[in-house]
């Protein structure tokens, strides 16, 4: 854990905006178009940066549960064709479906 800093001042503006110090933002890497999330607790306000996880991380995230999930089922995976099919197949019965 970081330690204890001297605290900064903000001053918040007309509009309600509240500029971050310079020296905050050099050390956390703050830039122009940062996402930051602010939240409440009792009488403070929370100010984190927003963590997106990329979508290739999720990815491989994902196709390991799937590979995972085959292995404990030793079943074979499916095939590109087979995919294919469960793909058509599932067009065909959304378009049945918006037609109803």
């Amino acid at each position: 854990m970081a330690e204890e800093e001297e605290p900064e001042i903000a001053v918040v503006g007309a509009k309600g905006q509240i500029v971050i110090p310079q020296r905050l933002r050099k050390d956390l890497k703050i830039t122009p178009k940062t996402k930051l999330v602010i939240y409440r607790k009792n009488d403070k306000l929370v100010v984190t940066k927003l963590k997106v996880p990329s979508l290739e991380e999720d990815l491989k995230e994902l196709f390991k549960e799937i590979d995972q999930g085959y292995k404990d089922k030793k079943e074979k995976k499916p095939g590109e064709k087979e995919i294919l099919e469960e793909i058509q197949a599932y067009r065909k019965e959304k378009r049945a479906n918006q037609g109803a």
